[in-house]
């Protein structure tokens, strides 16, 4: 098994928005801003102050440079989309790659 351990700390930035059912432009527009590189989308149900909605999660892995590109992302989610908010979680680690 090959690994590929990176050297410096990366961030995993984590958007989370709600699905409005337009699962394919979500898609489409996410893809736009990593096309060079990759991201993970779930699909799932958020709970707040005693609602449910449908939600979705984009995760990247990047170095933290990636924040402006994440930001901007995040707004133009919340304006495509209609939302009053986007969320943005940051988390800095070691991460390791493996090619099995």
């Amino acid at each position: 098994m090959n690994s590929h351990n990176t050297q410096e700390s990366t961030t995993l930035f984590r958007i989370f928005v709600e699905d409005t059912g337009h699962r394919e432009a979500l898609r489409e527009l996410i893809s736009s801003y990593f096309a060079d590189s990759g991201f993970m989308l779930y699909f799932g149900e958020n709970f707040w102050k005693g609602e449910r909605e449908q939600s979705a999660v984009i995760e990247v892995y990047g170095p933290e440079s990636l924040r402006g590109i994440i930001t901007v992302l995040a707004t133009k989610l919340r304006e495509v989309f209609n939302q009053k908010a986007v969320a943005i979680a940051e988390h800095n680690d070691r991460v390791s790659f493996y090619y099995v």
